[in-house]
């Protein structure tokens, strides 16, 4: 029989690299734990052996506590999780759609001596947080006003917001980097406040409005005046 090997290569952008190397072994792995956000894609690679082929299902929760993972295929709808449906072959990608925790199966069929072996992972997919935080600014009259927004989720953003009595929306579009200093247009002295109203990003969209920020507006100093008195 044969084994399959996991290898963690890489994380990059919305994208886990699994490797999985496959070699003559008799015995298998533990399960192997992996963990993952709501909306991101993980891509699991099997080395590709002449006369070999590979099965993947996937299992939810309430399925996997009483399966047989030798005899049963998983109950996750494939279309919908793995991309492009392809959920056979060497390579496949999955879509995390919904938090939750999860057991993906790999089955290889060695077709040459009419034999099998699987390998099971346990993804743990944590919510999707897509959030802003805002941090204010203090200036004299008539200095440039800057705000900084922290958001978190997986862009690019798209986001909206406003300052003041809130009738004025403000846009904010394909941001890429997640922490961003915003200019507000010249305002008089006093008090104000800052908040974003709406976020989207690639998975999901959020209207709740963000914790207000304040900005102050000092008065420019006067300059004092000094008098001479005649003796």
């Amino acid at each position: 029989m044969k084994n399959a090997l996991l290898h963690i290569m890489y994380r990059t952008l919305g994208t886990l690299l699994v490797s999985l190397t496959v070699a003559t072994a008799a015995a298998q792995l533990p399960v192997q734990y992996i963990e993952a956000y709501q909306c991101e894609t993980i891509e699991f690679s099997v080395m590709n052996w002449t006369g070999d082929r590979y099965t993947w299902d996937l299992y939810s929760e309430t399925d996997w506590l009483k399966i047989n993972f030798a005899t049963e295929k998983g109950d996750v709808e494939p279309a919908a999780y793995f991309e492009k449906g392809k959920y056979e072959g060497s390579t496949v990608r999955v879509n995390w759609l919904e938090p939750g925790i999860y057991v993906l199966r790999v089955m290889v069929w060695d077709e040459t001596i009419c034999n099998n072996n699987l390998h099971i992972f346990k993804v743990n997919v944590l919510e999707h947080e897509l959030t802003a935080t805002l941090q204010g600014d203090s200036v004299c009259y008539g200095e440039p006003v800057v705000f900084k927004i922290v958001l978190t989720g997986m862009g690019p953003w798209d986001l909206k917001y406003t300052f003041g009595d809130g009738t004025a929306s403000l846009n904010l579009n394909g941001i890429t980097e997640p922490e961003q200093a915003v200019y507000l247009p010249p305002l008089p002295t006093g008090q104000f406040d800052v908040w974003v109203t709406e976020i989207i990003d690639q998975c999901s969209q959020n209207l709740i409005p963000s914790e207000k920020a304040r900005i102050v507006i000092y008065p420019k100093p006067a300059n004092s005046q000094i008098i001479l008195r005649e003796k």
